[in-house]
């Protein structure tokens, strides 16, 4: 294929936002003044039309979600639908939606916007706020809402590098294996009711030096009543002194009620936390290591992770690394790792096809046996 056809190429696709036929008339004229023969023209043909349709399906998505989105009114969501192999589970290949998110947020005048987040597989409401953003330097939000605490908390499950939250993170940051479950019997996934105040302080040319995010919260967890008198206070700090490098730590501190220990008496116990981590961000590589202490009544636990993500492909396909140690007891030797690896495909963007393996060793006083997980997950985001 001559210079010719290559420069009528890149147009072509400079101009690929125009419908099919648009292309079809500018080859015909082409063709009609001697710039390309008919057998050049169809070459042309033949090598464009995949990128043609994709960005037609990509403006009549547009199209659709601009149809029904002002604003002050925004619509979202995204589902997943996960297969999980266990060889230590009775059932061992289990298939199942795992989750529906459906939102609506938006703006409105005087700086105020507001944030619904509900789940139709397990039907609940997750998060509900609002907020006033006067600046980039304070925001106020209040009501239910993901607790400012610990890097990895925050990060919604479509980002998020593995299929299952760290396993550190899910024991000590309100989720499926925090103490908060036996307070009110679901996993909170590291949300809470309350109120925050965040920012960013200190620009540096690109990016801001400091981020802060600390606030008040009822220590109950998902759509549920306060379980005492006192409210529980959580916080980060995290400095960026070169743009795409954070460091930083947080604190939690409070109470939850439950039985400790099998036929004690419901009451309260010291729930507080500490953490320390980073994280590193660029084109094709992603890094983040947090460690985490814990103490739940008398029982001191402790946490410690770094995960890896690198695009073997730019924004389409990436691998990941991950090792987790957990400690549910420090001092009785209640600890585990967990080894992960991970290819995570982007089929259209944000929508991918997720494959993890974990390994878990446990030890020998927590009392389980080591396990080989697969994860597969579908996610569509729309």
């Amino acid at each position: 294929m001559n210079r010719t056809i290559l420069l009528v190429i890149i147009c072509i696709t400079g101009f690929s936002l125009h419908a099919q036929e648009s292309n079809d008339e500018l080859l015909k004229k082409l063709v009609e003044k001697n710039i390309l023969t008919q057998q050049e023209a169809d070459e042309i043909r033949k090598e464009s039309p995949s990128k043609s349709g994709q960005n037609t399906f990509g403006k009549k998505a547009e199209k659709v979600r601009n149809a029904f989105n002002t604003p002050c009114m925004n619509f979202g969501g995204y589902g997943m639908l996960l297969y999980k192999y266990s060889d230590i589970a009775r059932i061992k290949h289990d298939l199942q939606p795992r989750l529906l998110f459906l939102n609506m947020g938006g703006k409105l005048p005087n700086n105020i916007g507001y944030f619904a987040l509900f789940e139709f597989v397990n039907p609940r409401l997750y998060e509900l706020y609002m907020e006033w953003t006067p600046a980039k330097e304070f925001n106020f939000r209040i009501g239910e809402m993901k607790v400012p605490f610990t890097i990895e908390n925050p990060m919604s499950l479509t980002v998020l590098e593995t299929i299952p939250y760290t396993r550190s993170i899910s024991a000590l940051v309100g989720m499926a294996d925090d103490v908060m479950m036996l307070q009110n019997g679901i996993n909170n996934t590291g949300r809470d009711l309350g109120m925050q105040v965040s920012g960013s302080l200190i620009p540096m040319g690109n990016h801001n030096l400091l981020e802060y995010s600390l606030g008040l919260f009822q220590g109950s967890g998902l759509n549920s009543s306060d379980k005492n008198n006192t409210k529980d206070f959580a916080g980060t700090i995290l400095a960026q002194p070169v743009k795409g490098w954070r460091i930083g730590g947080g604190a939690y501190f409070g109470e939850a009620t439950y039985s400790l220990y099998t036929g004690d008496p419901i009451k309260k116990h010291v729930r507080n936390r500490w953490t320390l981590g980073t994280e590193y961000t660029s084109d094709r590589l992603y890094c983040r290591a947090e460690w985490i202490r814990g103490k739940d009544g008398n029982i001191m636990k402790e946490g410690l992770y770094g995960t890896a993500q690198y695009y073997l492909l730019p924004q389409k396909l990436n691998i990941v690394g991950k090792v987790d140690y957990f400690s549910k007891s420090r001092g009785n030797n209640m600890e585990v790792m967990d080894y992960t690896l991970a290819l995570n495909y982007f089929f259209y963007p944000r929508c991918r096809v997720q494959v993890n393996y974990t390994y878990s060793d446990y030890s020998q006083a927590w009392d389980s046996k080591n396990s080989n997980i697969v994860h597969t997950q579908l996610q569509v985001v729309f």
